[in-house]
């Protein structure tokens, strides 16, 4: 009964927060664009992380249970709160090299709440997957010319030695 009473309380998310891989064969090939079910926000009992679900699988998530036998999601946003951090992503307006991104073209984004370097990187390489590239192959060109510079220098410096 708990259930279906969190599937009738819960609360809509819009769908616009729902990311849909374009790389996906499946997404390009559909022929009819099709129905959503909706979507509604779940929070993890322990953690208090928000999630976007599907309603279609919203009975599964909110049966699956823990290896101590408690739930893991719910419906209601619960007491706990999840840890926030403060490191941006590098794309985020306040970032120092924000301006040279602007002059590449780069998205700006407003996460603002990462926990570690880390997590950074791992939220560049999954939702900046193209910007991200261009920031490491920039940094690679930058490195390999500063490489050359030294190495140049030495040469010369060789040469005035003999």
């Amino acid at each position: 009964m708990e259930i279906e009473e969190q599937i009738r309380n819960a609360k809509e998310a819009p769908e616009s927060e729902i990311r849909i891989d374009e790389t996906d064969p499946l997404t390009e090939m559909s022929p009819v664009k099709m129905q959503s079910a909706g979507y509604v926000y779940i929070y993890d009992t322990k953690t208090g992380d928000r999630s976007v679900c599907n309603r279609n699988m919203l009975a599964t998530h909110l049966g699956k249970r823990r290896k101590d036998g408690s739930l893991i999601f719910t419906t209601r946003k619960p007491k706990v709160s999840p840890k926030m951090g403060t490191l941006k992503c590098m794309l985020h307006s306040d970032e120092p090299n924000r301006y040279h991104y602007d002059e590449l073209g780069l998205a700006t984004c407003r996460k603002a709440n990462l926990t570690s370097p880390y997590q950074v990187i791992r939220h560049m390489q999954k939702r900046h997957k193209m910007e991200y590239a261009t920031i490491k192959e920039e940094e690679t060109r930058e490195e390999k010319a500063r490489t050359q510079k030294l190495n140049e220098a030495l040469i010369k410096g060789m040469s005035k030695k003999k």
